[in-house]
């Protein structure tokens, strides 16, 4: 038993050791939306279409367009698809886009079959746009003025084809912070987001809030029709493009670009459903122990004793340090930061929750839609690894 502590313990070691060196390492490359010029290119400032697929975002849509609508950024135009929305999504859209011409409203109300319907979304919205850069960005994301203008311009200057930025997220709730916190902390570790600009790294990255792609870039992709049923839609998106040979980066957006992640714990095991059928159930609940004896298993060194406790105190006191410097660093809440490895547990929990979930229904729900785990399977890209 105690040599099986000891390893249990020394591979939780070797992991928050790993985090901080890679914290250390790569940290400081990711730069910041307030550290950006905004300085017109050469040719003036090309046609950038904001795409928001919008299902049901009637809460935080009005104040979230109102604040995309007073930027200055002078050849923009916005398209909302109202993607089947039982809500006042459409209306509340329509109001404001008879006030003012930059918006438009495509209202959807079929999904077709074999996509999923935020992917479709982005389909027609990308059909409806007219833009030279084309920002995928979800409804009830809050952009500043400012924002637009300092992107393109670093993707004029840059020659980017891909450009994301990660938001500052704001979730509700004690135990919700915590995985979220968790998460962030894990997902920065295997995306390492510092390396996505070296074209010799595979290092890619996608982010919902604020995915901005230059169309003669995606043109040179297999395109949205060829993820329509990855439900990873995001980090796929990167991922193709830096397959594809775009330049790409990513940038923290700070107090620029935010949003209220989920209102609560619930919110977000549901959410996560659709992830249930992203990978087989059995690799799913395999990977939540691993991670949480990764992420708890230092706790092992102290019932084995000696050196192993001063180890486990160690990263005990450390780890929170750690955490609250990468939520620091990338804008998620660092409250939880004391506590840090209770956070894998309501993490681990939705994982596994999403997976036998999937594997007793047969599938997952995801927009009012079913999809059996076979359609998903065989629309797997990202998860699949396969360019």
């Amino acid at each position: 038993m105690t040599v099986a502590l000891s390893i249990v313990c020394a591979v939780s070691l070797a992991w928050w050791a790993a985090q901080l060196v890679l914290f250390l390492v790569g940290g400081g490359r990711v730069r910041r939306l307030s550290a950006l010029e905004s300085a017109m290119p050469d040719g003036g400032w090309p046609r950038l279409s904001l795409v928001m697929p919008a299902r049901n975002e009637a809460a935080h849509l009005e104040a979230a367009l109102s604040l995309k609508l007073a930027s200055s950024y002078p050849n923009l135009e916005l398209v909302l698809v109202n993607d089947r929305s039982t809500d006042d999504t459409g209306s509340i859209a329509e109001r404001i886009a008879a006030k003012d011409a930059r918006l438009k409203v495509v209202h959807l109300a079929e999904l077709p079959e074999g996509w999923l319907g935020k992917l479709h979304a982005m389909a027609k919205g990308l059909e409806a746009c007219t833009g030279e850069f084309v920002l995928f960005s979800d409804a009830d994301v809050f952009i500043a003025p400012g924002v637009f203008e300092k992107v393109i311009s670093t993707a004029q200057r840059e020659a980017l084809g891909f450009l994301c930025v990660f938001p500052r997220i704001t979730p509700g709730g004690a135990v919700l912070r915590l995985a979220i916190t968790t998460m962030f902390r894990v997902l920065t570790l295997f995306t390492r987001p510092w390396a996505v600009s070296d074209p010799r790294s595979s290092a890619s990255i996608g982010v919902g809030a604020f995915n901005l792609v230059r169309r003669s870039a995606l043109a040179k992709t297999k395109g949205l029709e060829w993820l329509k049923l990855e439900t990873g839609d995001d980090v796929a998106l990167g991922w193709m493009m830096k397959a594809s040979g775009a330049r790409c980066d990513i940038f923290f957006g700070g107090d620029d670009v935010h949003l209220e992640f989920y209102p609560s714990f619930g919110v977000m095991m549901r959410a996560v459903e659709k992830n249930g059928a992203s990978a087989p159930a059995g690799l799913l609940v395999l990977g939540a122990l691993i991670l949480l004896v990764l992420e708890a298993g230092f706790f092992a060194g102290f019932a084995v004793g000696g050196a192993w406790a001063i180890a486990a105190a160690v990263i005990l006191v450390g780890g929170p340090v750690l955490a609250w410097r990468v939520a620091r660093w990338a804008g998620t809440p660092a409250g939880p930061a004391p506590i840090t490895w209770l956070g894998v547990f309501p993490f681990s929990f939705v994982l596994v929750r999403s997976a036998l979930l999937a594997l007793v229904r047969g599938g997952v729900s995801w927009r009012g839609t079913f999809y059996p785990t076979k359609v998903i399977a065989r629309g797997r890209r990202y998860f699949a690894r396969r360019p």
